[in-house]
Parts: structure tokens; C-alpha cells; sequence
């Protein structure tokens, strides 16, 4: 029987309602798994294994069935009356670690490996065009002849023909666009009368001369899917990108809600401490009963500050998880990346890496590839049919009442189809073709100069964003010296309050822009990477194991 119910019921239905009841207990626990065997319940033998962390109770037994019954009552009711969810321990974990589960879990990542494989058949069958096709064919046939005769008595004779015939084939497609046959061929006929049994042994060839002759024209098909084979590559790349790319932004958008709680609850702190200041100050009639006031409003305010970083918390949290693919229960702790290091990136070493790293600008050369076949194709498709033809074949007939003949059979020939008046849609194709060779190179030409703007534009924002994480951190040690100096100031009556309070939020705001500027910086490097095409690199992620180099190189 499957009851659902959270984990620590069942120990609290252990330890106390069946305490005195259960002897022989093993008990293994692995992460969240339980498993109890061979327990003496009630005189009762029974399995009980406890499967996960959301309550999956099996019980399992032998004898005593309605006995059992009642137990099991019993098991339902403490379940029902004391159950309260299960919270998991928190577990830390680094950036590096959450990208490797985002790519065992993550479902848009699995999707994508799921489509490789109708990818990678579609790649096989395109290249199969050229391997002989064998083909074995059978059939059974009897068939009755009655024969009436206009006579006095109306005779009538019945011939009953048993026939059996059997063919094995092989058509082979050559480069040069020709197709060769051989086949062979078995009759056999049985009837009371008579019967007869023949081989025909076959040889055919055809070769285009004009229309669809040439290696270039036959081969384009097997080229155009190895080109989709390295298009779906380069999907399945961007898709692991992208996901990497969501996980970096998603696990950072955490660290740093994490961080700013922790700068809110040592602000709340810094403002009760404060306060406790004013009231001394205050007892010892140094300071003005009003004025604390405004301490209390600024505690207050940070209180609710508090409350809003921990909601933004929760947020970038759930947020991680949802990009993760994983439970929404589970407790994850952000670690601290190690320390920036300064990174000047070269203007044209980037730009050579996204030409030679992008999915984008890799299949508009692939495009451009296309267009140029199509093209060639359409031109084809315009020329007259003309083929040569030769055929050989050998017939050796055995007659079982009668003599034995063999027949040779020989042809060679030309045929020609050629297309007179009417029929556009040669015409439209070629147009076509021509005009998607134009929009290609378009595409190309728009390509790089894109490429060559977001590589500026993204080498420009890490140099701008490196000098803003040393500005802020300036920022923060001056603020924080400002604040020590006032605080001393404070004690001997040389500042007032309302200082005080403003030198403690310019250190709040400093330490956030801080933060803020730290994680602007590390997104900016890796937008960068996004750009020019290197973040599984970076990451030392191999996207596609069946192949030992990057598509497009």
C-alpha cells in the first residue's frame, strides 16, 4: 500500500507510537532514504521502506492480513494529524557546480540531445544516396483454367497452374548521376500437363549527360544535410549557452541578494546600536530626549529594508531553481566567487574569435553555402534531359515436357526530353535561387559589421565596469573611515544625530554600489564571452562528444 506523507512523520510514528512494538530495526540513511526491514510489528512480520523526502511509505507483509488493516488505520491517522513539510538542509554550492547541474537537469538542454538523434538519422539517410539498395521480392499464384467443349456430352477440362515467382534486385545511384541494375529473376510453373521453370539475369545503366549529370549536381544533396548536421550543431551549442549563460546571471542575481541581506541585517544592527548610544546619551543629559526620533525612524527604515532584501532573496533563489529544472523545495546556498581578476580584453582578438566562434555568423556562411548550390541546382534544372541507356539480359527457359531455350537480349540507346513552351516554374526557380544568393551575401555583410559593433560595445563595457568595482571600493573605504570619525565625534558631543544617521545610509549605499559594481563587472566579462562565442570555453564544457572539433572550423 503507497501512502504520501513528509519524512519526519514517520519517525515521530517510529519513535513514539510503536516504541516498545519494533525490534530487529535496520535503519540506512542516504541523504533523504530510508529503508527499515524486518520488523517485528505487533507479533507482525513486515517490510516498511520509506522512499524519499516526499513521504512514500511502502509496508509490505506475509500474514495476519486484517491485523495489518488496522495498523495501517492507524498509520493513516498519525500521518494525517501531524504531518508539516519537510524543509531540506541547505546545501552551498559554487557557480561552477550549478552550471554542471543545470546541464543534467535542465529540460530545454535535454530537449535539445533529445533532437539529436532524429538529427543525426536524417545526416545518415542523405548519406546513405550512394550505397546499393537490395531488394527481394516473392510471390505465390494458382490459377484454374476451365475449358468447355461444344460437343454432344458438354465436356468441360479444368487446368490448375501453380506459379512461383521470386526476384532479387540491386540498384545502385554513382556520383556522376547514373543508376546501375542488376537483378535476377525465377519462374517456375507447375500443372498436370506441364511445367517450366526460367532464370532471367539483368543488367541495366543509365547516365545523364546533360540534366543531372555531373558529381557537383548528385553530391549537392548529401552536402546541403551535412550542412543542416553542422546548423543543428550549432543549435545545440547556442541552446547550452544559453542555458549557461541563465544559470551565471541567475546563480549571481542569488549571491548577490544574499549579500545585500547580509549588508541590510549589519545596517539594522548599526542602527540599534545607535540608538542604544542615543538613550546613554540622553540618561546622561547630553543629548536631547526629541532627537532620538530620528534614529528610531532610521531603524525602522532599515528594518523594512531588511524585510525587502529578504524577499528579493527568495525571489532570485526561486528564480535559480527554475532555471536549474529542480525542486522548488530545495534549500541552495550561493558560495562567493574567488576574487576578480583584471581582465583588459584586445579589441582584435575578440573580433577574430567571434568570426570563427559565432553560431550566428557560422550559419550565415552556411547560408551563403546554401544559396550557391541552389543556385547551381536551379541552373540544372534548366538544361534538356538527355541520357544514355544499355541493357543486357539472359533468359534460360527449361520446359519440363518440352525443349530448352536460352534468349540474349541487348540495348543501347539515347533519350532526350526537351521542353518547348509553357512551364515557368523552371524559370521562378531560378529567379529565386539567384535572389536568395543576394539576400546571403547581405546577410553576410550585416553580420560582420554587427559582430564588429557588440565586440567594441562589449570590450568597452568591461573596461568601463573594471574601473567602477575600484571606484566603488574607494567609495566604501571612505565611507567607512567617515563613519568611524563620526562616531567619535558623536561620543564627545562634536556631531549631531542627524549626521550620524546620514554617514551610516552613505555606508549602506556604498557597500551596495560595491556589490553591485563587483557583479556588473564579473556579468560584463561574461556577456563578453557570450559574444564572442566562447563561454563554453571558458567553462571547459563540450557540448557534442561525437565530434573532436568545433562546427565551422
Amino acid at each position: 500500500m503507497l501512502f504520501q506523507q513528509p519524512l519526519h512523520v514517520l519517525n515521530l510514528f517510529v519513535n513514539n507510537v510503536f516504541r516498545n512494538k519494533l525490534s530487529n530495526l535496520q535503519q540506512n540513511k542516504i541523504f533523504q532514504e530510508f529503508n527499515f526491514t524486518h520488523c517485528n510489528l505487533f507479533g507482525l512480520w513486515v517490510q516498511i521502506t520509506f522512499l524519499n523526502a516526499s513521504g512514500r511509505l511502502i509496508i509490505l507483509y506475509s500474514k495476519h492480513t486484517a491485523q495489518l488493516y488496522r495498523i495501517l488505520i492507524a498509520i493513516i491517522f498519525v500521518f494525517q494529524f501531524f504531518s508539516k513539510p519537510v524543509i531540506a538542509n541547505p546545501v552551498e554550492i559554487t557557480l561552477g557546480e550549478t552550471i554542471s547541474l543545470a546541464l543534467r537537469s535542465n529540460r530545454s538542454v535535454k530537449g535539445a540531445y533529445l533532437d539529436r538523434v532524429v538529427q543525426k538519422l536524417s545526416l545518415e539517410v542523405s548519406q546513405d544516396k550512394f550505397n546499393p539498395d537490395v531488394t527481394l521480392t516473392a510471390n505465390q499464384m494458382l490459377s484454374q483454367t476451365t475449358t468447355t467443349s461444344d460437343t454432344t456430352e458438354k465436356s468441360k477440362l479444368h487446368t490448375r497452374t501453380n506459379t512461383l515467382t521470386s526476384e532479387l534486385s540491386m540498384i545502385k545511384t554513382i556520383q556522376t548521376g547514373g543508376n546501375i541494375v542488376f537483378s535476377w529473376a525465377r519462374t517456375d510453373q507447375f500443372s498436370k500437363i506441364t511445367g517450366s521453370d526460367a532464370n532471367t539475369w539483368m543488367a541495366q545503366f543509365t547516365q545523364p549527360l546533360l540534366k543531372g549529370a555531373g558529381i557537383d549536381v548528385n553530391t549537392a544533396s548529401v552536402t546541403l544535410a551535412e550542412m543542416d548536421e553542422q546548423s543543428n550543431l550549432l543549435s545545440l551549442k547556442d541552446s547550452v549557452t544559453s542555458t549557461v549563460s541563465s544559470v551565471i546571471r541567475s546563480f549571481r542575481s542569488y549571491a548577490q541578494a544574499k549579500r545585500q541581506v547580509e549588508i541590510a541585517r549589519a545596517s539594522v544592527k548599526r542602527a540599534k546600536d545607535l540608538l542604544g548610544m542615543n538613550r546613554v546619551l540622553i540618561s546622561l543629559g547630553r543629548m536631547a530626549a526629541n532627537e532620538i526620533i530620528q534614529t528610531e525612524s532610521d531603524v525602522a527604515n532599515r528594518e523594512f529594508s531588511y524585510e525587502t532584501a529578504l524577499n528579493s532573496r527568495d525571489n532570485s533563489r526561486l528564480s535559480l531553481l527554475k532555471v536549474l529544472d529542480i525542486d522548488r523545495h530545495t534549500m541552495i546556498i550561493p558560495m562567493e566567487e574567488e576574487a576578480s581578476v583584471p581582465v583588459h580584453p584586445d579589441f582584435q582578438i575578440c573580433l577574430d574569435m567571434a568570426l570563427k566562434n559565432r553560431s550566428d555568423h557560422l550559419n550565415t556562411l552556411i547560408l551563403l553555402e546554401r544559396a550557391k548550390i541552389n543556385l547551381m541546382l536551379a541552373k540544372d534544372n534548366r538544361l534538356w534531359t538527355l541520357d544514355a541507356t544499355g541493357s543486357y539480359s539472359i533468359t534460360d527457359e527449361k520446359q519440363h515436357t518440352g525443349a530448352d531455350s536460352d534468349t540474349d537480349v541487348w540495348s543501347v540507346g539515347l533519350s532526350l526530353s526537351a521542353p518547348i513552351y509553357g512551364d515557368l516554374t523552371r524559370k521562378l526557380s531560378l529567379i529565386s535561387a539567384q535572389t536568395s544568393l543576394k539576400k546571403a551575401q547581405l546577410s553576410l555583410e550585416e553580420s560582420l559589421q554587427n559582430i564588429e559593433i557588440e565586440v567594441q560595445d562589449a570590450v568597452r563595457e568591461v573596461e568601463t565596469k573594471l574601473k567602477q568595482v575600484g571606484m566603488a571600493k574607494r567609495a566604501r573605504i571612505l565611507s567607512e573611515k567617515k563613519l568611524d570619525v563620526e562616531e567619535e565625534k558623536l561620543k564627545v558631543g562634536r556631531s549631531s544625530n542627524f549626521q550620524l544617521v546620514s554617514f551610516q545610509n552613505e555606508l549602506v549605499t556604498a557597500l551596495n554600489e560595491e556589490l553591485n559594481a563587483n557583479i556588473a563587472y564579473r556579468n560584463a566579462l561574461t556577456s563578453l564571452d557570450l559574444v564572442i562565442g566562447n563561454t563554453l570555453f571558458t567553462w571547459q564544457i563540450e557540448y557534442n562528444k561525437e565530434y573532436d572539433k568545433w562546427p565551422g572550423k
